[in-house]
């Protein structure tokens, strides 16, 4: 019992002291007067310059955190325009025993607050984020260090390239613990702004769990993972792996959409509605997708929309001469609730045949039951060659 006590002792003594230790240096030693060491040591690795605005601060209880007030990570020349990545404050927070002891970097929840990332690709296709990527990739084999996660608050990112520009706004991110070779967990929601969208962008949110990424080859698994967009609700699962440039994927997918009608005008498409107010309302879809290459896959297929169900399948070939093909039924359709309004003098309606004609489409639809005016047909069959 005695040796017990006396080991129970100096335990608490040696773990005394080093809090002691933490707290004096924390609170005596002045994190500015290496803010120019920091900044060699960060353009040295990522040959970038860093600009360290703000200041720094240590932290001692409950972890040992490093706090960065604002700063700038810069492009590398000839690359002009706004800084790769910005942000108004940085938290980084280390556990210190697993460093002292066994010299393993554990670091806690990765906080950044105003992050502005901005993404640049010429028009020879070369991106300002590749060289860093690179240099990622060439660096120390020695073992990543576990994340306890990364949160990001109000954040934006843009993407420049020759087709133009795409912005995220409100950006929102927290990723759970992450490990090498453990799944984890992903949520993010952001706005998204493109020139084929509306003004104040369309609102988007994704939530997954129990994530998995390897590399060598790349594999991604999603067990279960959920995306909205708009009014337009996703879910499913699905796994992707790419092995020498040859992609593989299988999954199931789920779409629930309360009204097409309302996400045409949420995603600001312009085209012509039917009159039929009740047109175009609600849509379920769900199927088992699968990825071979650039090739395609839905099978089996079920959709309902308004109230025509279709069942089947629905395939696209991918590569230089795509061709889509599928095997449809439906149920019952009433054409009349999907034609526009029509217009006073307007021109008789001509087929675009030249149109159709450059179309790499095959497939057979059949119809149950199709409605058009007064004009009642059964077991219709379009066949397209």
């Amino acid at each position: 019992m005695k040796v017990l006590r006396w080991s129970l002792g100096i335990l608490g003594a040696v773990v005394l002291l080093l809090a002691l230790a933490l707290f004096i240096v924390t609170q005596l030693i002045n994190p500015d007067r290496y803010r120019g060491e920091l900044e060699r040591v960060v353009a040295r690795d990522t040959g970038r310059p860093l600009q360290i605005e703000g200041h720094l601060r240590l932290e001692w209880y409950p972890w040992l955190t490093l706090r960065i007030g604002a700063a700038r990570l810069g492009n590398v020349a000839p690359v002009r325009g706004p800084d790769l990545l910005s942000w108004h404050s940085a938290r980084l927070p280390v556990r210190l025993l697993p460093l002292l002891l066994h010299r393993r970097v554990e670091l806690g929840t990765i906080r950044i607050d105003g992050a502005h990332l901005h993404l640049w690709r010429t028009a020879a296709g070369t991106g300002n984020w590749q060289p860093l990527l690179a240099g990622a990739a060439g660096g120390t084999s020695s073992a990543p260090p576990s994340l306890g996660g990364l949160v990001l608050r109000d954040a934006t990112l843009q993407y420049t390239a020759a087709s133009g520009v795409i912005r995220l706004t409100h950006w929102q991110l927290r990723l759970g613990a992450w490990q090498p070779g453990r799944p984890f967990a992903l949520a993010t929601r952001f706005r998204l702004h493109a020139p084929t969208l509306p003004a104040g962008g369309v609102p988007i949110a994704f939530r997954g769990r129990h994530l998995d990424v390897s590399s060598a080859p790349l594999t991604l698994a999603a067990p279960h993972w959920r995306l909205t967009a708009a009014n337009a609700a996703l879910s499913g699962s699905g796994q992707f792996t790419d092995r020498n440039a040859q992609p593989r994927g299988t999954g199931d997918l789920t779409v629930r959409v309360p009204s097409v009608r309302a996400l045409i005008s949420q995603l600001g498409l312009k085209m012509r509605l039917p009159t039929n107010p009740a047109a175009l309302g609600r849509l379920a879809l769900s199927g088992h997708w699968s990825l071979q290459g650039s090739a395609l896959r839905i099978d089996p297929l079920t959709a309902q929309l308004d109230q025509t169900t279709l069942t089947g399948w629905l395939a696209h070939s991918g590569g230089a001469t795509a061709l889509w093909a599928f095997n449809l039924n439906a149920d019952r359709i009433n054409f009349s609730h999907y034609l526009p309004p029509t217009r006073p003098h307007a021109k008789p309606l001509k087929l675009p045949l030249a149109l159709l004609r450059k179309l790499h489409v095959r497939g057979v639809l059949t119809v149950q039951r199709a409605q058009l005016g007064t004009s009642t047909l059964r077991d219709a069959r379009l066949q397209v060659q």
